[in-house]
This record gives C-alpha cells, sequence and structure tokens, in this order.
C-alpha cells in the first residue's frame, strides 16, 4: 500500500509539473500550501492507522494466547474463569478498535433529515390526495 501511495503522489507531482511548471515549497501558490497540508493530513491519518492495525494484530494474538492457555487440562476452574474474562475483555477491546460512534454521526443526521423531509413529503401528498 505504501508503494502505491507513493506512486500515486509522484503521478500526481508530475501531472501538476506538466500544467504549472515546477512547484517549489518557496512558492507563494496556494494551491502549493493547500496540497502540502493535504499531504500532510493524510501522513498523519496513515500513521493512526498504521498504529491501529498494530494494536489490533497485538490484541489478536492476546487472543489467540489467552485461547491457547484455556485449553489447558489442568487449569483451575478459578483460573478458567479468569481466563475467560480477559478473553472477553479482549474481544470487547477488539471490536472497540474496529467500531467507532463518530463514524456513525453522520449517516444518523442524514437518516433523520432525509427521513423526516420524506415524512414532511408524504404528509403534503397525502392532504393533496385527500382533497
Amino acid at each position: 500500500m505504501n508503494r502505491r501511495l507513493r506512486r500515486l503522489l509522484r503521478q500526481r507531482q508530475r501531472d501538476l509539473w506538466s500544467v504549472r511548471g515546477t512547484l517549489s515549497p518557496s512558492s507563494s501558490d496556494p494551491d502549493w500550501h493547500s496540497f502540502d497540508a493535504a499531504l500532510s493530513q493524510l501522513e498523519i491519518s496513515i500513521q493512526v492507522l498504521r498504529q491501529r492495525f498494530e494494536q489490533a494484530q497485538e490484541l489478536q494474538a492476546r487472543q489467540r494466547q489467552f485461547e491457547q492457555q484455556q485449553r489447558d487440562p489442568h487449569l483451575s476452574p478459578e483460573a478458567l474463569q479468569q481466563l475467560q474474562q480477559q478473553l472477553h475483555d479482549l474481544e470487547v477491546q477488539l471490536e472497540s478498535q474496529l467500531f467507532d460512534w463518530r463514524s456513525l454521526y453522520e449517516p444518523f443526521w442524514q437518516a433523520v433529515r432525509f427521513g423526516g423531509l420524506g415524512i414532511i413529503i408524504g404528509w403534503i401528498l397525502h392532504l393533496i390526495a385527500s382533497r
């Protein structure tokens, strides 16, 4: 993925050079600054995504380890109970890594907005049709 991103960025840079000539960081062109800001934001997002991915891999490794320990026939019932609780906690952490409530913010309000608009239009059409 990293190679693909670099290739896309190089292609984008070549396209910009062919259209405008050479871009330099010292240029006062506002497009350069917006591109630089977008690129910086992209790099930060990639780093955050990489950290979340590594954390999820680490949690999955711990989950496999707990599952293997759980299969041990010499475990006491208390230790088995504790392992099951730890395994449950890890599953919750993994699920929370994949799901974020903020990701539902925009779709929720779009559903409210357009659903409400649909209901209002339906009432208006019903009133017109019933006359």
